[in-house]
């Protein structure tokens, strides 16, 4: 299994679950199907890929129409929606030779999405990664999996501005320049773009894989998407 095709998640099971017993008799989140091309191809679905509470309030929150595999420079880049969703790109990228494991990972996020999962991962193929990535996984724990199982070696959270200084792990080759949107969320506009912008872009140009997250649930999506062509453009 992976993502050539779209489908529902189903069940009391990963983002799923999120109030599922407060979203109807059959709850379920649209997952996209992953195509080649340029950021050009990353744009705003119709369907539902993330719902939870928010302020008293069910959040019913659009995703994207595809998850775009493309290249940036000549590193490899892959955008997606819901963040845990870059855990199978991670391993896909390894057995495509793209990425060595214990690669460090360079975390633009405005949470560090490092909680623990209910249960660990063990390695036993891709058809094991995709249904964990689906299944198990969630936008908050995705990351301390990957890193147990030996697939992540350091790794550097970016939360804030004063992160931004960062120079340890400049010129590291084994490198995932792993990015949330949401970063450029509003609340975060304390955070100077232009700064911002060269500390990805600098991260970006040594990297083996760079993977993005549209993060709807925290930030509008056609903002996210404006945002991520200025980063990138």
């Amino acid at each position: 299994m992976n993502y050539e095709k779209s489908f529902y998640l189903m069940g009391k099971r990963g983002n799923n679950a999120f109030s599922y017993e407060r979203r109807g008799d059959e709850p379920r989140l649209f997952v996209p199907s992953v195509i080649d091309g340029s950021l050009e191809d990353v744009r705003v679905g119709e369907e539902v890929v993330f719902e939870d509470m928010d302020g008293g309030l069910m959040q019913s929150c659009k995703g994207l129409k595809h998850f775009v595999r493309s290249v940036w420079e000549g590193t490899p880049l892959i955008v997606v929606d819901n963040h845990n969703h870059v855990f199978y790109f991670w391993y896909e990228a390894v057995m495509k030779g793209l990425l060595r494991r214990g690669a460090t990972l360079i975390h633009v996020d405005q949470h560090k999405d490092a909680r623990e999962p209910e249960q660990w991962f063990e390695w036993g193929g891709l058809e094991d990664v995709f249904k964990y990535t689906n299944e198990v996984l969630n936008v908050g724990n995705y990351i301390l999996p990957a890193q147990k199982e030996g697939l992540l070696g350091e790794l550097c959270f970016v939360t804030g501005e004063a992160d931004l200084d960062e120079k340890t792990f400049l010129n590291e080759a084994d490198k995932i320049l792993n990015i949330d949107l949401d970063f450029f969320a509003p609340g975060m506009e304390y955070i100077d773009f232009l700064k911002a912008r060269a500390f990805i872009l600098e991260h970006a140009r040594t990297a083996s894989l760079i993977t993005v997250a549209t993060s709807p649930f925290f930030i509008e999506q056609e903002r996210a998407t404006s945002v991520l062509k200025k980063l990138f453009r």
